[in-house]
């Protein structure tokens, strides 16, 4: 590659480079942030033609820093990916309470998943079919409106509730009137020593359909489904108490793990009792969706190694966005975009299973358009390319996503069709595309939650410090965050702290002359994604983004090359 040229076209396309206290800035808009990309692989020879640097000597520190995985930047949710009224309810809602489009979006999907049920299937060939179970859990700290997310969208499934219990109320009634006049004709028939005939059959007593529970004890739930094929979810404010129990051991039973597992895949269950007139439950298709919130300290606790390893923490959907700075606002949502969202759900609760040859109840498999099974398809590949260069953990978290891919566009195409906008029997291209685009947004999640689980004590205060600074905009100088953590004692002691991570390659210094005005020009720290901390942008503008090539060094770990400040 001649740098020499390479420089040339860049510059004449607007973009400025420079060296500053021998590091490489690069300033570009957004719309020219390809040339990051085009730039990276030649930070040594740029350096070397602007400054005269030995590149030979300098090759020892080209090597890659991943040790950053617990402060990659948070991507904005990609609310495009949920088309129609679902996208509007969960950017509206966000906005009236406050809260990042994760928290609402998540506890959506786990409803749409509920609403859907054992109704359907999508089938990536005749031997891989993949339900409507989603197991999601919004991670925040306290006071991060993580419970009003919740209940923001639990609505849809309290509504068919309130129904369904008055609904059970009258068939209790009318159950009480049968079975008197089942006693009666029972005690006839009794009475006649001479009759051949059976005795007459007692009336089934009615059963409450259940929508969401929040016990989540395996044999409370083999009961319910036992009496449901369309599944259930099951809705924890704090999944804690989840997490904790599930390994444990009941009284020589074992751990409820195995069925847990189970639920997730719409597998078999099998659950004996000691107690009780019945004794064996079984449930063809446990289909069980598990929604929640929990904080991270908790849940880097919660999972520890052992659901590292057994699958349990693979199988979960996270979401983590930064803290963020609440202010009032008068938004609500639209009572046309809820009303909407309402029938939508209700469409979506019409959806009936097939009755097979021998008279059961089974999922109705939706198959993939061709343009849907080419798009699926260049995605696998790509996907298990990736899986490859993983470390176990999060192969086993990307191993699962394939899956939960699959599930997302049976969603989508289900919630396109309740609108009236798409097939109810296929899967279509649209959707398939939509559902690509929301995994590899929680691949991405996943990396940064997983950075939780194996930071010490030093890395969780630098990833608290860095979603500090984006809280404050990205930028900050020493004494302005002596001034708003009460860590540091003296202006020294931050700036300390933010050369630190300056030398992580997290951001760089710069420095600011008050525009020419009076004073002394002052230090300030820029981290090297600051043009994404505001995470619910949606039209941000054109800035310039500044990065600190030496500082980055291309560690895919950091922010995965795809933000403009992060590519270098």
């Amino acid at each position: 590659m001649d740098v020499v040229a390479l420089l040339e076209k860049a510059r004449a396309d607007g973009i400025q480079i420079e060296v500053v206290d021998g590091e490489l800035l690069i300033e570009a808009t957004r719309d020219k942030k390809h040339w990051l990309e085009k730039l990276r692989p030649h930070k040594q020879e740029i350096l070397a033609n602007l400054e005269g640097v030995d590149v030979d000597a300098n090759s020892e520190n080209v090597e890659e820093d991943h040790s950053c995985v617990s402060v990659n930047a948070y991507r904005t949710f990609p609310i495009h990916c949920l088309q129609g009224v679902v996208g509007e309810f969960v950017a509206a809602a966000a906005k009236a309470i406050g809260c990042d489009a994760a928290f609402i979006a998540l506890p959506m999907l786990c409803c749409l998943a509920r609403a859907v049920g054992n109704s359907r299937v999508i089938r990536l060939k005749a031997t891989w079919v993949e339900p409507a179970i989603l197991w999601a859990a919004i991670v925040g700290k306290s006071g991060s409106y993580k419970t009003p997310a919740l209940q923001a969208v639990m609505k849809f499934l309290e509504k068919p509730q309130a129904r369904a219990i008055a609904e059970h109320k009258d068939a209790l009634q009318q159950h009480e009137e049968d079975k008197a006049v089942w006693e009666r004709a029972y005690a006839t028939w009794k009475q006649d020593k001479k009759t051949t005939e059976p005795p007459p059959s007692a009336p089934p007593e009615p059963v409450l359909k259940r929508f969401a529970t929040s016990d989540c004890t395996i044999e409370a739930l083999a009961t319910l489904l036992a009496g449901q094929f369309d599944g259930v979810l099951v809705q924890r404010d704090e999944l804690a108490g989840w997490l904790n129990g599930i390994a444990e051991y009941k009284g020589g039973k074992g751990s409820d793990l195995g069925h847990w597992l189970a639920c997730h895949s719409g597998a078999s269950l099998t659950v004996d009792r000691k107690t009780g007139a019945i004794k064996f439950i079984f449930v063809p298709r446990a289909a069980v969706s598990l929604l929640g919130g929990i904080q991270p300290g908790i849940l880097r606790s919660a999972i520890a190694r052992e659901h590292m390893q057994d699958g349990l923490c693979a199988r979960m959907l996270f979401a983590m966005p930064d803290p963020r700075k609440v202010v009032w606002s008068d938004a609500v949502i639209d009572p046309r975009t809820e009303a909407a969202m309402t029938e939508l759900f209700d469409t979506l609760f019409t959806l009936e299973p097939q009755v097979n040859d021998e008279g059961e109840s089974e999922p109705l498999p939706m198959d993939l358009t061709p343009e849907a099974k080419a798009t699926w398809v260049e995605y696998f590949n790509r996907h298990r390319a990736e899986l490859v260069d993983l470390d176990d953990d999060l192969a086993a978290a990307w191993s699962k996503l394939e899956a939960y891919t699959a599930r997302f566009a049976l969603i989508f195409q289900l919630c396109s069709w309740a609108e009236e906008e798409a097939k109810s029997d296929i899967i279509d291209e649209v959707a398939m595309s939509a559902a690509i685009e929301l995994s590899d947004w929680f691949g991405h999640e996943a990396k940064r939650v997983y950075g939780l689980f194996v930071e010490d004590q030093g890395d969780r205060e630098r990833r608290e410090l860095v979603e500090l600074i984006r809280r404050k905009g990205g930028s900050v100088t020493p004494r302005d965050l002596m001034r708003c953590c009460r860590r540091f004692k003296t202006s020294k002691e931050a700036e300390v702290a933010l050369q630190e991570l300056v030398e992580a390659g997290l951001g760089s210094w710069e420095f600011d002359d008050h525009g020419g005005g009076r004073g002394q020009p002052t230090r300030r720290f820029t981290l090297v994604d600051s043009v994404d901390s505001d995470t619910n942008a949606v039209n941000p503008e054109e800035k310039p983004i500044t990065v600190s090539v030496n500082g980055v060094n291309g560690s895919p770990k950091h922010l995965n090359g795809q933000s403009p400040g992060g590519a270098i």
